[in-house]
C-alpha cells in the first residue's frame, strides 16, 4: 500500500506544479544561474535523503514536481539572456 501512497503523491505533485507553475511568474534566479523547481525538488530530496527520511508522500510529491519541470521545453540552469 506505501506505493500506492506514493504513486498518489507523485500524481498530486506534477499537477500541483504544472497548476502553480502555470498560474504565477516567480522565478529564482542568482547570478545567472536559473533555480527551476526541479532543481529545488531535487535539493529537497538530497536532504530528505541525508535525513533518511522515508515518508511516501512526501517522496511522491517531491518525484512530481521534479518530473514536472524536466518534462517543460526549457529546464537548463543557465539563464538565457
Amino acid at each position: 500500500m506505501e506505493f500506492a501512497i506514493y504513486s498518489v503523491a507523485l500524481v498530486l505533485g506534477y499537477a500541483m506544479a504544472r497548476y502553480i507553475t502555470e498560474q504565477t511568474s516567480f522565478h529564482v534566479r542568482l547570478k545567472g544561474i536559473w533555480l527551476h523547481h526541479w532543481i529545488l525538488a531535487a535539493l529537497a530530496m538530497a536532504v530528505l535523503y541525508a535525513l533518511e527520511i522515508q515518508s511516501g508522500e512526501v517522496w511522491g510529491l517531491l518525484t512530481g514536481v521534479a518530473l514536472e519541470g524536466l518534462s517543460r521545453k526549457n529546464w537548463s540552469i543557465k539563464e538565457k539572456k
